[in-house]
């Protein structure tokens, strides 16, 4: 079953207790200008789970402590890599051709 993006922001809500224990609830109780500001809180800041918020911590703890092990040459870019509920983007061919030239550069 997929999920819409609004249900998807309701269930985080509800998750971490803001509107009510259901979705229906939540729903019925938060007025379009508290989950606006939720909205916003949320874009501003990341996810509302602290878990979530964990994570994507220890996976940049985990990347800067890699990279201070790791030669010039293997270092660790994007901390994504260790989070496994965040979305690595795709690149297209010419981005990545673009980003080794690059790498090149300044190596």
């Amino acid at each position: 079953m997929a999920i819409d993006e609004e249900s998807e922001f309701f269930c985080e809500l509800v998750s971490c207790g803001i509107g009510g224990q259901t979705i229906a609830e939540a729903r019925r109780n938060l007025s379009y200008a508290e989950l606006q500001t939720w909205r916003a809180y949320r874009q501003k800041y990341g996810s509302l789970f602290v878990g979530r918020r964990l994570e994507q911590e220890f996976g940049r703890l985990f990347a800067r402590y890699m990279n201070t092990k790791l030669p010039a040459d293997k270092q660790i870019e994007d901390p994504r890599i260790y989070m496994v509920h965040e979305e690595m983007p795709v690149l297209t061919y010419e981005e990545e051709r673009m980003k080794q030239i690059e790498k090149k550069k300044s190596g």
